[in-house]
Parts: C-alpha cells; sequence; structure tokens
C-alpha cells in the first residue's frame, strides 16, 4: 500500500501559478508556503536516460510495463535549472514542479539552506535530502522535479563526495533524469555572491568540486543536454523533444496555450 506523502508539492499545473510560486528570487517564507500547496499522491512508477542517442533507444526498451513519466533536471548550482522547469512547466499541463530546495527548506521548519547546513553540516543536509528525494519519487507521474546541484553525491567517512546511489535510484524509480551541462566558468558567474548557496567545501574550489561531480551527473543522467551558446527556451525545448522521444509521449497543453 502506497505511503503518504509527508509534504505537499507545489500548487498548480498552469504556468502563471507554478511561475508566481517558484519564480520568487529568495527563498524565504513565500517559497515555503509555495511548498505546502495541493499534490498528496502516493506511489510510483520508473525513471530513467542515457548520454547518447543509442543508448536512449535502449533504455527505451528496458522500460517495464508502467511508463516513466516524471522529468528529473539535474546540473551544477546556476545551470538554469528552475527556469528551465518553469518554462517546461508552462508547456505541459500535467506537469507539477517541485524543488527539492524548497522542499528541505520545508522539511527543516522554514530553516534556509546555510542555516540546515550551519546547523547539520553537510552529511546531515545530504540525509534530509535524501529523505525529501523519495518523498517526492513516490509521486506516481507527471512530476517536474528540480533537484539541488548536490543531488548526486553523498559523503563517505573522510568527507569526501562520492556518488550518491541512493538518492539516484530513487529518483530513477519514477521518472526520466536529464543532466543540464554548462561550463563551470558559466556556474561561477551565476551563483557569484549569492548568500543563499553556502560554500560546498573549506578546502576545495568551487572548480575542483565541479571536475569531481562531473562524471557523477553523467552517470545519473539518462539524457544530458549541452546547454553552453543556447537560451534557455531552446534548452527547455530539447529537454522536451527527447523527454517525449524516449517516453513516447506526447505534450498535452491547456486550452489556448501554445508549446512554447
Amino acid at each position: 500500500m502506497a505511503t503518504q506523502l509527508a509534504f505537499m508539492p507545489l500548487v498548480s499545473s498552469h504556468a502563471k501559478n507554478a511561475s508566481q510560486a517558484w519564480g520568487a528570487s529568495g527563498r524565504g517564507s513565500e517559497r515555503v508556503m509555495a511548498a505546502r500547496a495541493i499534490f498528496r499522491r502516493p506511489s510510483a512508477r520508473g525513471l530513467v536516460f542515457s548520454l547518447s542517442k543509442e543508448e536512449e533507444v535502449a533504455k527505451k526498451d528496458e522500460v517495464p510495463n508502467q511508463p516513466k513519466r516524471n522529468l528529473v533536471l539535474i546540473g551544477g548550482r546556476g545551470c538554469g535549472k528552475s527556469s528551465i522547469g518553469r518554462r517546461l512547466l508552462a508547456t505541459d499541463k500535467r506537469f507539477k514542479l517541485m524543488s527539492l530546495d524548497d522542499l528541505i527548506v520545508y522539511e527543516a521548519n522554514g530553516q534556509s539552506i546555510p542555516q540546515i547546513v550551519e546547523e547539520r553540516d553537510w552529511r546531515g543536509f545530504r540525509d534530509l535530502e535524501y529523505e525529501v528525494v523519495k518523498k517526492s519519487a513516490a509521486i506516481s507521474e507527471w512530476a517536474l522535479i528540480d533537484a539541488g546541484g548536490g543531488v548526486v553525491v553523498d559523503l563517505d567517512e573522510d568527507g569526501n563526495e562520492v556518488f550518491s546511489s541512493r538518492k539516484v535510484d530513487a529518483l530513477r524509480a519514477t521518472g526520466v533524469v536529464v543532466y543540464i551541462k554548462r561550463d563551470v566558468e558559466y556556474l561561477i558567474h551565476r551563483t557569484a555572491g549569492d548568500s543563499n548557496r553556502p560554500d560546498l567545501s573549506a578546502s576545495q574550489s568551487f572548480c575542483e568540486i565541479m571536475e569531481r561531480r562531473e562524471p557523477f551527473y553523467q552517470q545519473a543522467a539518462d539524457i544530458v543536454v549541452i546547454a553552453a551558446g543556447k537560451k534557455k527556451i531552446e534548452v527547455a525545448r530539447e529537454v522536451m523533444d527527447r523527454y517525449l522521444d524516449l517516453t513516447g509521449e506526447s505534450v498535452e497543453r491547456a486550452p489556448g496555450k501554445p508549446v512554447w
């Protein structure tokens, strides 16, 4: 029997309401309140993705009887997952957009990400992230999950980042994982001076961390979208096209709404 979710992710399948909820520039109380919205759904389906066209076709053949309809966006902090997610939400009315970071804040009773890390350290944060991932992945279909940059990692006994099989496996249980790949220089530019993003390490640079994470993103992904030199609307279109190609689904847009 399916377990009822302990939190209620995002509200609306309509782009306007979703953009208002997740489009806020801050991560304060408004976005925590957005995480309280409707959507209590049980259960699970499947999620898969590949790196090359041939791998995508092969994995499509491996998909069991239950379709895999969730869509999970992964990538380094600042790669544009949130804005791309809002564009995807506007494309298909069935999607429900969820930000894992916002749901983590909600689960931590409104503490900000930096506050959670300061109180629990990164290991405690990753454990909390795992609990949120499990609940998000329990949604049966049409969850559009904006995952944090570190969703693909856990910490070993020495505090080093390692591939997080537990989180990636949970996400793959119900959807398709898409890696939004950006150059490190772009990520640094996009995140510079953002107080809502705590330092990832006291001993390693951001470049070193991203270099270590790159194979983890590749390993987790069923689809890799190279975003360099593309507008976000173009990235979103490629994500949707390849998602539809892999799942065999077609866009179901709201009446009177253009696809893009």
